[in-house]
């Protein structure tokens, strides 16, 4: 999978940085070794892209399963080892084993915690699968700032010439092993205000 994502990211990184005036600060902020989970906010299909090129590492993204029915991107998604999300807990439940299990070998796993893509103007509401895998793996989440994505490639209609910026944000270590519903909560809440403050830079 290595050599396919560094292809794959060298390419996208030729077309982004003309075409989007993309900029990336704060990338050394990424953990060198050693498992990571990277969290954005999801405005655009153009969104794991960017996450992806902000990392020099292989990133495997949790993604719903319906794209792999999509005849024109399903394959890549394949290609690229993917992680598939159903609708149901059991499909929740084995997307997650399966997301600990990269972890557990030091492997960087890609969230977007809404699910899928939401308009700038009305977020989504975010899953705890973030702060289930954090608390349960003992990884650092690496929060990341995109901003312009949804003007660059607005949903429903075709990618745009505008400029994209990226804020990595330092990683956050959190307490491996607590359990609980407040300990869910209180780690979706610190994640989500870290953004934030990423996304306003």
């Amino acid at each position: 999978m290595r050599l396919r994502y560094r292809l794959v990211r060298r390419l996208f990184l030729l077309l982004a940085r003309p075409l989007f005036d993309l900029r990336i600060h704060g990338a050394e902020r990424l953990p060198r070794n050693g498992p990571a989970i990277l969290v954005a906010s999801h405005r655009s299909w153009l969104d794991p892209a960017l996450l992806g090129a902000a990392s020099p590492r292989p990133v495997q993204f949790l993604i719903l399963d319906r794209v792999y029915h999509w005849p024109w991107a399903g394959w890549f998604f394949r290609w690229m080892c993917t992680i598939p999300v159903g609708s149901t807990p059991g499909d929740g439940l084995r997307a997650t084993r399966a997301a600990l299990g990269r972890l557990r070998e030091g492997g960087v796993i890609g969230i977007f915690p809404e699910g899928r893509v939401f308009p700038e103007e009305q977020p989504g509401v975010w899953r705890q699968g973030v702060a289930l895998l954090a608390l349960r793996s003992g990884a650092p989440v690496v929060p990341v700032g995109i901003r312009g994505s949804a003007r660059a490639w607005p949903r429903g209609r075709w990618p745009r010439v505008a400029p994209v910026r990226v804020h990595v944000g330092r990683p956050l270590v959190l307490e491996a092993g607590r359990r609980g519903r407040e300990a869910v909560e209180h780690t979706v809440e610190r994640i989500r205000d870290e953004l934030a403050e990423l996304e306003r830079e």
